[in-house]
C-alpha cells in the first residue's frame, strides 16, 4: 500500500509535474521512503526559486503543503542540508543556503575536472549519439524557457556520460556536484550571451569527437565548466546571510 503526497490539485501541465502555481500532483508512493519522495520535491521548490536563499523552512508547513507529518519533512531536510540547498541553524531552525561566489565557482570548476575524467573513461560516442548530442542542442537554441534548458543541458551531458561506460562512481559524483549546482546553472541559462556561448562550446566538444580526437573533446569540456565558473564571478554579492 503507498501514501500520495499533496491534495493533487495539481494538473501536471509544467515541465516538473507542477501547475506553474505551487500546486502539487497527487505523488503515488510505493517502495520509495516519503523522505525521499519530499526531498525530491523540495530540492525541485529550491532549484527553481520557489523559495529565496535565506528563506525560513519550517516543518510543520512544509507538512501541511505535502500532507505529510513533520518527521519525514524534517528528514528531508536534513539530507538536503547534506547535498548543500539547506543550511541548519541550531536553535533557529532551517533556511535556504545562500549563493555565493565561491560556491559557484567551485562546484563549476569540480565538474569540469570530474567530467574530463569521466569522458576519457567513456570513450567516443557512436555517430548516432552525436547525431542526438546536435539535436539536443537544436532544440536547446529555440528553447525560451531556462528550467527546460537546463533539462535538456543535463540530457546533453548524460548522452554523453552514460553511466554504463563511467560506471556507477563517477554518475553518482557527478550527480551530487550538480544537484548543488543547479541553482548557479539556472542563472546562467537565463543569460542568453551565456546560452549561446555554452551552445558554441558544445558544439566544439562534438566536433572534436566526430574527428576522434578525445583527449582534445575532454579539454574542451572541462573548459565548458570553467567557463561556467566565470559566469559564478560575476553574480552580485549577495547579503550577508540572516536567521532573524
Amino acid at each position: 500500500m503507498g501514501y500520495t503526497l499533496g491534495n493533487g490539485n495539481g494538473n501536471g501541465t509544467g515541465r516538473n509535474g507542477g501547475d506553474g502555481n505551487g500546486g502539487l500532483p497527487g505523488v503515488l508512493l510505493h517502495k520509495t521512503p516519503l523522505r525521499e519522495q519530499i526531498r525530491s520535491i523540495l530540492r525541485g521548490w529550491l532549484v527553481y526559486g520557489r523559495m529565496a536563499p535565506g528563506d525560513g523552512l519550517n516543518e510543520r508547513e512544509l507538512g501541511d503543503q505535502l500532507g505529510s507529518s513533520r518527521t519525514p519533512v524534517r528528514e528531508a531536510l536534513l539530507l538536503l542540508a547534506v547535498e548543500g540547498l539547506v543550511a541548519v541553524h541550531p536553535h533557529e531552525g532551517y533556511f535556504v543556503a545562500p549563493v555565493t561566489r565561491e560556491e559557484g565557482e567551485d562546484l563549476f570548476g569540480l565538474l569540469g575536472h570530474v567530467e574530463r575524467r569521466a569522458l576519457v573513461r567513456a570513450g567516443l560516442p557512436s555517430e548516432v549519439e552525436l547525431d542526438r548530442l546536435e539535436e539536443i542542442d537544436r532544440e536547446r537554441r529555440d528553447a525560451g524557457d531556462p528550467v527546460y534548458r537546463m533539462e535538456l543541458d543535463r540530457e546533453w551531458h548524460d548522452l554523453l556520460l552514460p553511466v554504463e561506460r563511467i560506471g556507477e562512481v563517477y554518475r553518482g559524483e557527478i550527480d551530487r556536484l550538480k544537484n548543488r549546482a543547479a541553482r548557479y546553472e539556472l542563472a546562467s541559462l537565463e543569460d542568453e550571451a551565456d546560452q549561446e556561448g555554452a551552445l558554441e562550446e558544445h558544439a566544439a566538444i562534438v566536433k572534436a569527437l566526430r574527428n576522434g580526437q578525445l583527449e582534445k573533446a575532454a579539454s574542451l569540456l572541462e573548459e565548458h565548466w570553467l567557463q561556467g565558473a566565470a559566469y559564478a564571478r560575476r553574480l552580485p554579492v549577495q547579503e550577508p546571510f540572516r536567521t532573524a
